[in-house]
């Protein structure tokens, strides 16, 4: 700040005497430019350097008058990004009223004197380059050309990427899926051991096979629906390596005529994971299968194991037919019987 406020200074002693003064090769560009400023404004920064990707800082604006210059009216400083990767959170001061730029609401100051000093507080961007910038300026009022300003670049340490995470589902049926009944189905999405954190939205995706129909969709975090057969289920929550979500509860409608068995399939995608597949055969009883209807024989539950024609076998007869004479337990024995004698 000295020798900022001594270029001031000097160029201000010189143009009131007439006189032209070398400044010092130290000066900075800005410095020469604005020797007459009356406002000189000087940035430092509090938090060590290299700053990390992410990380809160904080620098230090003083605004001060020149050694020979009164400044009048207003007096407002400002702080903002000179490129990318750094975000301005906050400013604040005393006497300071501060917004997007602090305004001074304090005493006037004598010639040379600094104003209370204002703090400000940024945020590192997580994917920052390998410096950013700020510049922090004056000026008298909000409609004024800036007085002066100071830019400060800091260093950045570029962290290394991030292992993705690693997403897998299971899928498992419990019970016995019967023609006309429900069935409920389980899905578990996990996170590798060794992997990085889901970063977004998880999403879970069923589609549903012929013959089965949606009933209901449920589980802890997990915000599900269904649309022309396809169940969704999302959530964004970090799942960090090795652990599980809550499971998610799937209760399916299976119809009358469905087929007596099918594979059911589950894909788990999003989270910055690759997907994952899992599937479940399901086998299907009651109604068609297993031995119903469908079998030879029987009007029951079961179909017969020996239907027997007889025809030709006894001489005295010219035919006789049974159908369906020995059934598998749990049918009922239905006979045709056809007698007639040889000759009549």
């Amino acid at each position: 700040m000295a020798l900022r406020r001594l270029a001031r200074s000097l160029g201000s002693l010189a143009t009131a005497l007439g006189v032209a003064f070398a400044l010092p090769a130290t000066a900075d560009a800005a410095s020469t430019a604005r020797q007459e400023s009356a406002l000189v404004v000087e940035k430092t920064v509090n938090t060590p350097t290299p700053f990390s990707q992410g990380q809160v800082v904080t620098y230090t604006v003083v605004a001060s008058n020149s050694e020979f210059a009164t400044p009048s009216g207003t007096v407002i400083v400002g702080d903002q990004p000179a490129g990318p990767g750094l975000f301005i959170l906050n400013m604040q001061g005393t006497n300071w009223t501060c917004g997007g730029e602090c305004i001074y609401t304090g005493p006037a100051l004598e010639a040379g004197a600094d104003y209370p000093p204002i703090t400000v507080t940024a945020e590192v961007a997580e994917t920052a380059p390998s410096e950013v910038c700020n510049t922090a300026f004056v000026r008298t009022t909000a409609s004024s050309g800036i007085s002066d300003e100071d830019t400060v670049c800091s260093p950045v340490t570029q962290s290394p990427p991030a292992d993705p995470a690693e997403l897998s589902i299971a899928k498992s049926h419990s019970g016995t899926f019967s023609q006309g009944g429900t069935g409920t189905y389980t899905l578990t999405v996990s996170n590798a051991s060794g992997a990085g954190p889901t970063e977004g939205t998880v999403t879970v995706t069923d589609t549903l096979p012929a013959g089965v129909t949606y009933n209901n969709a449920t589980g802890n975090g997990w915000t599900c629906s269904q649309a022309a057969g396809t169940v969704t289920c999302t959530r964004s929550d970090e799942l960090d390596p090795g652990e599980s979500y809550p499971p998610i509860t799937l209760t399916v409608n299976v119809t009358s005529g469905a087929a007596c068995g099918f594979t059911n399939s589950a894909t788990v995608s999003g989270g910055g994971s690759q997907s994952d597949t899992a599937s479940d055969a399901t086998a299907v009883g009651g109604g068609t299968c297993n031995g119903g209807n469908g079998g030879n024989g029987g009007n029951g539950g079961g179909g017969s194991i020996l239907p027997i024609s007889l025809s030709g076998l006894v001489p005295m007869f010219n035919n006789i037919a049974v159908n369906n004479n020995i059934d598998s337990p749990g049918a009922t024995n239905t006979t045709n019987q056809d007698f007639a004698v040889n000759g009549s």
